[in-house]
């Protein structure tokens, strides 16, 4: 490994042995029966995994969607018009994962704490049973499963129901709503449930990752996502004895860059897996529903060209057009998906037009540059007295070690000259980073242009994100320190409380704060109790996607008027802070 400075780690003296504690989540396996689904009795197989290499061995290759509106029911309702709908067209959907509330991942008790944000929660064995019952499309269940501090219970329920595909892997560093348990806890419960994972290994139960809900969306370089993707599959297959699929995509929307990282991915997955799907990028979809069919069309078309080279057994996953916008109806859910099929119709005569050596040479030097961050990762977590073999130790240092520090010091991209210590350039940098400075440089031209009057030196802000969406937190960060005022991290998933008790310690002057999840009106309404429960006034801006889901609709409604006649103020861009903050514009 290459000499440079370790980073600061702190564990627990008192921590649970992992291996002990992933015997526990095998007991429960013991005894644990895994449910068939209404598709896997239909084509005869036990489950996803062996659908996934029935299907591929009869050359299908096979599509998956996001879905999630309010409730359960509301989600089944929908599940049966898409279902009947493409049967009427004429093809079918395979698999779909839902999109939950994040409440899914905390104690009942947690839940009613927390804000509502969009998508359902599963409230009794009726409703798990129903998720693989209802239409013959495969759940796997990734999002507020194992990483939360329910994960136990939620991988025994799904488990149980007929949903083999259990995740997310990535998930482990989020941060869940209104759950007051410690990060000690939530690794202890993780640590069962991929117990409980390893133990039913022989009747198909893959554990499910998606890279780009974790870690690796933080990552500058695309070497490090394959680097990550080799330490995940490390700790899973061989530290615990489970299975490991592996997803990717939503993050990268070049093409060619993302046709060489599922090459990769691929070449790094044991033989007996498929890995779960490969996603259609989100990130450049604009409120312009023209220019999102072009994006839509490039994207699936390599997406499906891979497919048809590799054979892989996963899903392709379209995204609806509307996607920056809202949630997606169902109707627009069938919609890409017919798309996505028509498209599939000409790949077999196209797959040999592809240069593919030119995929190769990308691909190789993916998984160089990844398995020297691996080895990197290993070596530094040794050299900082982390047992390698004991999961929940694991889990616990990369955890607090974070993203940001883990590619500091443990990356493969050469020093950044301009930086002090060991910040490092990317080898091939992710689309995320690159949007990052370009948007970036965008803010600082835009405000550069204006002729921004200096803010007082008494204003202190703090930014904040209602969710684990960061790009705009970074943006915002970056903005202020632009016209001199140097922001209060808040962090990303704040609670109100959390973001009031901060607001109090600092004598803040506004709260900036980002949301995305459906959940904009309910989130200010608590912000605003709490602020009033500690007689606090102060500014507060609210920016992303102003959205909230109501009773009676299927998709969240615009609650932008809504938070102004509450008293907040409204960012429409980061380019409106200024005039939000009361800055004097000169220009």
């Amino acid at each position: 490994m290459e000499s440079r400075n370790m980073p600061l780690l702190n564990l627990p003296n008192d921590l649970p042995n992992g291996l002990e504690i992933l015997d526990q989540g095998k007991i429960v396996g013991r005894s644990l029966p895994i449910g068939r689904s209404m598709l896997c009795e239909e084509i005869g197989v036990r489950s996803e995994l062996e659908y996934k290499i029935k299907m591929r061995d009869e050359g299908r290759v096979m599509t998956t969607m996001n879905i999630g509106l309010q409730t359960w029911r509301d989600t089944a309702r929908a599940l049966q018009l898409i279902h009947n709908e493409c049967e009427r067209r004429g093809f079918r959907i395979d698999r779909y994962q839902m999109q939950m509330d994040r409440r899914m991942g905390v104690p009942p008790e947690s839940r009613l704490r927390a804000a509502k944000e969009t998508g359902p929660l599963l409230e009794s064995s009726q409703d798990w049973f129903e998720t693989t019952h209802t239409v013959p499309i495969q759940p796997g269940f990734g999002d507020m499963m194992i990483g939360s501090p329910m994960s136990l219970e939620n991988a025994t329920s799904a488990l149980q129901a007929g949903i083999t595909y259990v995740g997310n892997m990535s998930q482990f560093s989020w941060k869940f709503p209104s759950w007051s348990g410690t990060d000690v806890d939530q690794m202890v419960e993780m640590t069962k449930a991929l117990g409980l994972m390893a133990e039913k290994r022989d009747e198909g139960a893959t554990m499910q990752s998606y890279l780009d809900d974790g870690f690796p969306a933080q990552f500058e370089d695309f070497t490090s996502y394959i680097g990550w993707a080799m330490f995940e599959r490390f700790i899973v297959t061989d530290v615990i004895g489970a299975r490991l699929a592996i997803s990717y995509g939503g993050l990268t929307h070049d093409p060619i860059m993302k046709a060489a990282l599922i090459m990769a991915l691929e070449s790094i997955t044991p033989e007996g897996t498929c890995n779960p799907f490969y996603h259609c990028n989100t990130t450049v979809y604009k409120p312009d529903i023209d220019i999102n069919y072009g994006i839509l069309s490039v994207d699936m078309l390599y997406l499906l060209l891979v497919q048809n080279k590799l054979k892989t057994g996963a899903a392709v996953l379209p995204i609806p057009v509307t996607e920056a916008i809202r949630i997606p109806s169902w109707q627009e859910i069938v919609e890409v998906h017919a798309i996505t099929r028509r498209i599939s119709e000409y790949v077999p005569n196209l797959v040999d037009t592809v240069d593919w050596s030119r995929l190769d040479v990308l691909k190789e030097e993916l998984l160089v540059g990844g398995r020297r961050f691996f080895e990197n990762l290993c070596n530094g977590l040794i050299d900082m007295g982390v047992d390698l073999r004991d999961p929940l130790m694991v889990l616990l240092a990369v955890r607090r070690l974070g993203a940001i520090q883990i590619e500091r010091h443990f990356g493969v991209g050469p020093l950044d000259p301009k930086s002090q210590g060991d910040r490092r350039d990317p080898l091939l940098a992710t689309d995320t980073y690159r949007d990052l400075v370009e948007k970036k440089k965008e803010v600082r031209k835009n405000f550069s242009s204006r002729n921004i009057g200096k803010p007082d030196a008494q204003l202190r802000v703090i930014v904040a994100s209602t969710d684990v969406h960061e790009f705009g937190l970074h943006v915002l960060v970056d903005a202020l320190r632009s016209l001199g005022i140097e922001p209060i991290i808040g962090g990303m998933g704040v609670d109100p409380d959390e973001l009031s008790d901060l607001a109090m310690e600092v004598e803040a002057s506004a709260l900036l704060v980002s949301t995305h999840n459906g959940m904009a009106l309910t989130y200010a309404q608590q912000l605003l109790t709490e602020l009033s429960s500690r007689k606090l006034s102060l500014s507060i801006l609210f920016g992303g996607i102003l959205n909230q889901d109501f009773e009676g609709s299927d998709t969240p409604i615009d609650v932008r008027q809504d938070l102004q006649a509450l008293g907040i103020i409204v960012c429409n861009d980061v380019t409106d802070v200024p005039e939000a903050l009361g800055l004097e514009i000169f220009a």
